[in-house]
């Protein structure tokens, strides 16, 4: 048994005259003249490692827009070239380089260091487990066995004012500084500092999974425990992030209020692969390397020139 995802995605740009939202699909993204448009996905995979994230970009005029798009794209090339992507060394320095990419767009235009800059929230899946990287407001939710559990928290004042005991959760969703976040790609930093995200442990995954990815265009609007009411009930991810998005959209026109940018990615983890078979697997590639090895050192052997070029074949 081995990974096996169910996902989609949709990005909409609400009642905002540009959508400054993006999404990373496992190797999807949306180019810059369709992300007016939006765009709508849904897949099953069962690559070993797979990456999704939800960014959401800030700076008005295009560069909102030029900032999430930079991200996805620097996340494509890192999932294409990074052999592990779920190390903490490469998450760090990929964070940190998209940051430093997103604020020369600010600084390339003669503007000040953090005039825009976006969100990141993401989740790298690896065989039987996960973990999530995160800067800013832009969140992921697990429903795990019927109960939704909010597995980032926001770099943002009001979350500074819930750990500090001064408001309570519910209170910060409807808190008039509910969208000013502390900590963002492309921010203004000090000479040598590098910016980081906020990492997870690799947690097991379990078959029944839901995850959720969001931008605030959702979790503005819906409560976490109405979102856990479509979570438990909406039976695919396509069907949720449709019913999501309609009801986000809904919520903000009853309130009286421009709909923000939303994008959504639902994920359901329908196989997993086992702790052993991973454990087969490094034993497997631990013995080719030693025969390697003992290949190279008789090389000057026609035998050892042969079992070179086999085991070249076996670890292709």
């Amino acid at each position: 048994m081995s990974l096996k995802i169910s996902a989609a995605v949709y990005s909409h740009i609400g009642h905002r005259p540009n959508n400054e939202d993006n999404f990373f699909y496992n190797g999807a993204y949306m180019e810059r003249e369709q992300m007016n448009r939006g765009g709508r996905i849904h897949s099953v995979n069962g690559e070993p490692t797979q990456i999704y994230a939800v960014c959401d970009g800030m700076g008005g005029a295009e560069l909102g827009e030029e900032a999430s798009l930079k991200a996805v794209q620097m996340l494509k090339d890192f999932k294409e070239n990074c052999p592990h992507p779920d190390s903490s060394d490469n998450l760090n320095d990929l964070v940190s380089r998209i940051s430093d990419a997103v604020d020369m767009i600010s600084l390339s235009r003669g503007m000040e260091s953090g005039d825009c800059g976006s969100t990141i929230a993401m989740i790298v899946f690896k065989d039987w487990y996960y973990r999530t990287a995160h800067v800013g407001d832009s969140r992921v939710y697990l429903l795990r066995r019927g109960k939704l559990s909010r597995i980032t928290k926001d770099d943002s004042e009001v979350q500074m004012m819930v750990d500090a005991g001064q408001i309570t959760l519910d209170e910060a969703w409807s808190h008039p500084l509910k969208n000013v976040i502390t900590k963002h790609l492309g921010m203004p930093l000090d000479e040598g500092e590098k910016l980081r995200p906020t990492l997870s442990i690799r947690k097991d995954l379990m078959v029944g999974d839901r995850f959720l990815i969001c931008s605030d265009g959702l979790s503005d609007q819906l409560h976490d425990s109405v979102i856990a009411d479509y979570m438990s009930t909406v039976p695919t991810p396509q069907d949720l992030v449709g019913t999501l998005v309609q009801n986000s959209l809904a919520s903000a026109e009853s309130s009286g209020i421009s709909s923000d940018n939303i994008t959504i990615m639902a994920i359901d983890v329908l196989a997993v692969g086992t702790k052993d078979d991973n454990k087969k697997r490094i034993r497997k590639l631990n013995v080719l390397r030693g025969l390697l090895i003992a290949a190279m050192a008789l090389l000057a052997g026609g035998l050892g020139l042969a079992l070179y070029r086999l085991i070249e074949l076996l670890m292709r």
